[in-house]
């Protein structure tokens, strides 16, 4: 220790030595003065001067003025803080703008505080520790001609020249509190980030710091939505590699709606955006750079109206989308998965959505432009459902809804930016002369679950149940656009109460489609589908189900089907009648084989039961069928008509003319091969056809009951058995049979219908208005028998009534003008019947040909002669060709010829089996014609005359003189002596006696002496009549009492037809 003693001694002694050096102290003393002038200056002369300087610079710099409050340094920390710095608008007058909001301040801050580093004189450039900002604003605007309020100093600043930025180093940045306004004056927006808070660690570009990455942080509120970003970049290396994070909540879309463009397909009403992303940059050099974007974005709330053509916009609605963004880059790759739920789109009246679904996943996408390719894993869609309504235009109002989707326009801006202008010169981009390849596209999987579709139809005039369809399911995979790989399909869904559907099998689109189905629907509701057929069918199906199990295939244009059908509880209503049309408890089809190329259809069973038909004549004398399937002019005359046209009457169908037929033009032949067409067998049972006429009062009601039976096989070229039977109100009994090849090139059948025992009381309505008469009584029996062959049709029509009774007299109008009586004493026979055959011959292929256009005219024939021609009509029946509406005589006789006996026994025959017929005797004689025949009658008598007294003498019995019978000799000897007996005046001899003469002299000597008595032609024709009416009653074994005779006509015309001369007319009551 005392060693070390004089050591210290020594060198204080050194340092007083020093110190008491008098140019030391002169130099630590101007040192010392230095320090205190640049602390004294530093701190009360350089900030007055710097604030003025400052002032004056930066006013002359941005061309607004520039005020400082207060600017502070600390010289020896090498520290500088400014505080209340404001920059006004442009015109504002200098010291009227610090602290006065928008419209007076362009840019100002609370403070300023700069920490310079010591280190900075030593490196020579500058090093800052610190610097912090306080309170920053800037308040930007746009003008209504589209430039910033700041535009003219970006445009000075960026016309001035570059230079290299020098060597810094700025530590410890930090923003807090700022705030940014922009007052968008063009669009009436206004927008605010507040609360800006930014932090920087450290940047620098020393060459030992370019490598640094720099990682700021900021965060501030947009318009309200909290926004972060953090980083890192290096701004000053070759490589200039940056990430960026963004982290932004609760974001309202709204405010930056107002810069979308304005041809958007949509116009957004509300959205709230959150996202947290990252976005990463890196250029290394010699390369392109490289973006890449990565995180989850979300959309809540949002809202939007879809302009469209015409009418009102549609409304769109989501809950929520979701997008997670594993991957974007620059060079055309994204990978990511998004997710929509609460989706819905509504008309702006509707009460519920039309569209919509509770979630959409979608996940798996990649896209790669380069490659042109876009795959999705798997595509989910849960709780789709779709609301449609068929209007009363018969338009879907789903599809008027979208119908000009996206062609309206979006409401525009309160004012509108001017359009940047093009560039000059040319703008169409120059062919590259190849055609890029399609793009390539692929889904895993398809799902849908919980799908549901309403369907509703208002078209029909009445409220009919909807079509609900609930737990729709639906599975495609794979599906691609290259279509060679099979797709696995599954559908199934539940259709209203009961009905159920459900689709398995593949599919393959490529290279031409492909596919084998399993078809299994079930009970499906048709009543709310019927409005699609309602443009050809006005009726209303009340109920039906349809069921069809069975396979689906197809195989590019060809296709098939194999299964069965079934239509369950159909009822059918004749909406303009408001009657029932048509019902059936079930037809089933089974074993149905369907296809194409060619067309073939091949049934094996139609089975209806217990179905129903109603025919229905309405008052206006139209068929109900007709109404049911009338055309568009039909409807509009129906619905011009009124109930006055009830009591319109066509003319009776007896009356009518035959229909025109158009000529067709001939069409040609299609060509191929015909359909194959089969149907094993038809079976029916319990059938019923009710047929009304509601055009006769009163209306007319029959009913075809028990209708069942089968029909054979159908198939081109084959006759196939047919056996129907059935009942007539219940009484009369239906049989139909025979064979018929309905499909064939030309049909051919032979059948048999017959109809036995259907009482005619029923037909009282037609008989009252076309006949007169109500129908007591009687009983009506059909029997048919039609042959078609090569086109020619040969058919029997026979009608047969029993005890047809007519009873009280109907005035009618329309009554046929037709002595009703005689028609059915004509044609009812002895026993209270009427027999009636009607035969048909023609050709099927004349267009002039009907069949019930002969039937009518043969009974209209009918019915004429039995008016006209009566006895020509009996003489038809009872099978006698000659004319029975006379007898003829021999000119001055009154006696019965053999010829007129057979007349006579025709007629007889006729009136004993048409017991109801009176007849009419009138005796007629012809003077002109027949004097000469009743001298000769009258001489022959006085011949017969002679010899019956001579008989006499010789006591023998003779009878009448009608009775004898003379010789040629005879005659000639009894002529003789009533010549002799005569006052004639006679030849004589030389001697003065009579002479003899031959016959022929005395008869004509005789017959010129002879005087016709005053009544004889009268008695002639007297005497006729009851030669005939004797004849009838004695020999032909008619009633006297149906047998009168008519004042004798003498000198009268013949009626038509008959011949002139003596006769006996005949006429029938």
């Amino acid at each position: 220790m005392n060693d070390t003693q004089p050591h210290k001694r020594s060198a204080l002694d050194k340092g007083k030595a020093l110190l008491g050096s008098r140019a030391l102290r002169i130099t630590l003393a101007s040192l010392a003065a230095l320090f205190l002038l640049f602390g004294a200056l530093g701190y009360f002369w350089l900030p007055g001067f710097a604030k003025a300087k400052l002032e004056t610079l930066l006013t002359e710099e941005f061309a607004r003025p520039v005020s400082v409050d207060k600017i502070e340094i600390s010289p020896y920390a090498l520290s500088l803080t400014v505080r209340g710095f404001s920059v006004g608008q442009k015109g504002v007058q200098p010291g009227q703008h610090a602290g006065k909001g928008p419209d007076a301040e362009l840019f100002g801050f609370d403070s300023l505080f700069v920490d310079l580093s010591t280190s900075s004189m030593a490196r020579g450039i500058p090093v800052v520790s610190k610097v912090a900002l306080v309170g920053p604003r800037l308040h930007l605007a746009r003008t209504k001609d589209g430039r910033l309020n700041v535009s003219d100093l970006l445009d000075k600043w960026l016309a001035g020249p570059s230079s290299p930025t020098p060597e810094f180093s700025v530590s410890d940045i930090t923003i807090r509190g700022g705030a940014v306004t922009f007052n968008d004056t063009l669009l009436g927006a206004r927008h605010e980030l507040a609360e800006l808070n930014l932090g920087i660690p450290f940047i620098a570009n020393t060459s030992g710091t370019v490598e640094s990455s720099v990682e700021p942080t900021f965060s501030a509120k947009v318009n309200g939505s909290p926004l972060n970003l953090a980083g890192a970049v290096k701004p000053f290396a070759p490589g200039k590699d940056a990430s960026l994070d963004i982290d932004i909540s609760d974001f309202d879309l709204m405010r930056v709606m107002r810069y979308a463009p304005s041809d958007l397909p949509l116009a957004l009403e509300s959205g709230r955006m959150a996202a947290q992303l990252k976005v990463s940059f890196a250029k290394p050099e010699g390369t392109n750079a490289a973006v890449r974007l990565s995180g989850t974005a979300e959309l809540d709330g949002l809202a939007a109206r879809l302009p469209r053509a015409q009418g009102q916009p549609l409304r769109l609605r989501l809950d929520k989308a979701a997008l997670k963004l594993d991957e974007a880059t620059l060079a055309g790759v994204l990978r990511c998965g998004l997710s929509l739920s609460g989706a819905s789109l509504s008309t702006p009246t509707a009460k519920e959505p039309l569209l919509g679904f509770g979630r959409l996943d979608v996940s798996g996408i990649s896209v790669t432009s380069a490659g042109r390719k876009a795959e999705v894993a798997e595509l989910r869609l849960d709780k789709p459902y779709g609301r449609v309504r068929r209007q009363q235009d018969k338009g879907l109002d789903i599809v008027a809804a979208l119908e000009g989707l996206g062609q309206g326009t979006a409401p525009a801006p309160k004012a509108t930016a001017k359009p940047t202008p093009k560039p000059a010169g040319k703008t169409t981009a120059k062919p590259t002369g190849k055609t890029p390849s399609p793009w390539a596209w692929s889904v895993g999987r398809v799902v849908v679950s919980g799908g549901g579709l309403h369907y509703a139809d208002d078209s029909l005039g009445q409220r009919i149940r909807p079509l609900e369809v609930r737990e729709l399911a639906i599975s495609v995979a794979p599906l691609a656009s290259a279509g060679q790989t099979p797709s696995t399909v599954s559908v199934s869904a539940r259709i209203n109460d009961r009905g159920t559907l459900k689709l398995d099998g593949n599919v393959r689109r490529e290279p031409q489609v492909k596919a084998d189905l399993a078809l299994d629907m079930s009970h499906v509701d048709l009543v709310a589908l019927q409005g699609f057929a309602s443009t050809e069918l006005h009726a209303l199906l009340t109920r039906g189900e349809v069921s069809l199990k069975g396979a689906l295939s197809a195989d590019g244009p060809k296709a098939s089907f194999t299964g069965d059908a079934a239509l369950v509880d159909f009822s059918v209503l004749d909406k303009v009648n408001s009657a029932d049309l048509l019902r059936w408890r079930s037809v089933t089809v089974s074993r149905i084989n369907l296809g194409t190329e060619p067309l073939r259809i091949d049934i094996g069973e139609i089975a209806a039961s217990n179905f129903f038909v109603r025919l229905l004549l309405t008052s206006q004398g139209r068929l109900n069928l007709n109404d049911v399937l009338r055309k568009e002019e039909d409807e509009q005359r129906q619905a011009q008509a009124t109930e006055a046209t009830s009591g319109a009457k066509p003319a009776p169908a007896v009356e009518a003319a035959p229909p025109a037929v158009a000529t067709a033009k001939p069409t040609a032949k299609p060509t191929g091969p015909a359909p194959q067409i089969r149907v094993g067998r038809i079976v029916l049972a319990h059938g019923g056809i009710n047929f009304t006429d509601r055009f006769v009062k009163p209306n007319y009601t029959a009913n075809l009951t028990d209708l069942s039976g089968r029909i054979g096989e159908l198939k081109a070229g084959r006759l196939t058995d047919i056996a129907l039977r059935g009942k007539v109100d219940g009484t009369g009994l239906l049989d139909i049979s025979g064979k018929a090849d309905p499909l064939g090139e030309q049909l051919n059948l032979d059948l048999h219908a017959k109809a036995t025992g259907i009482e005619m009381a029923g037909f009282s309505p037609y008989s009252g208005r076309y006949v007169g008469y109500v129908i007591e009584k009687g009983k009506l029996s059909v029997d048919l028998r039609y042959l078609v062959k090569d086109g020619q049709l040969e058919a029997q029509n026979n009608v047969f009534l029993d005890q047809l009774t007519f009873g009280k007299k109907v005035e009618s109008p329309d009554a046929l003008s037709i002595p009703v009586g005689l028609v059915v004493a004509l044609l009812k026979n002895s026993r209270g019947e009427i027999d009636i055959d009607l035969p048909i011959k023609g050709s099927l292929d004349d267009p002039e040909f009907s069949v019930g256009g002969v039937i009518v005219k043969v009974l209209m024939n009918l019915i004429t002669k039995a008016v006209t021609s009566p006895f020509t009509l009996l003489a038809s029946l009872f099978g006698g060709g000659e004319e029975l509406s006379y007898v003829a005589f021999e000119p001055g006789r009154d006696d019965l010829t053999p010829e007129a006996q057979k007349h006579l026994e025709t007629l007889a025959k006729a009136l004993r089996d048409r017991t109801g017929l009176k007849l009419e005797i009138a005796g007629a004689a012809d003077p002109a014609r027949e004097e000469d025949g009743l001298k000769r009658a009258r001489l022959e008598t006085r011949v017969k005359t002679q010899k019956a007294t001579e008989l006499a003498r010789q006591g023998k019995t003779t009878g009448g003189v009608a009775d004898i019978t003379l010789t040629q000799e005879e005659y000639a000897k009894y002529l003789e002596r009533v010549y002799k007996a005569s006052d004639v005046k006679k030849p004589r001899n030389i001697v003065g006696l009579a002479k003899s003469i031959p016959v022929e002299q005395m008869e004509a000597l005789l017959l010129a002496d002879m005087q016709t008595p005053q009544g004889a032609m009268e008695r002639l024709a007297r005497n006729r009549s009851v030669a005939v009416q004797s004849w009838l009653v004695e020999t032909g074994g008619v009633e006297q009492a149906r047998v009168f005779l008519l004042a004798p006509r003498v000198g009268v015309e013949p009626p038509k037809g008959a011949p002139a001369g003596g006769r006996v007319d005949f006429s029938l009551r």
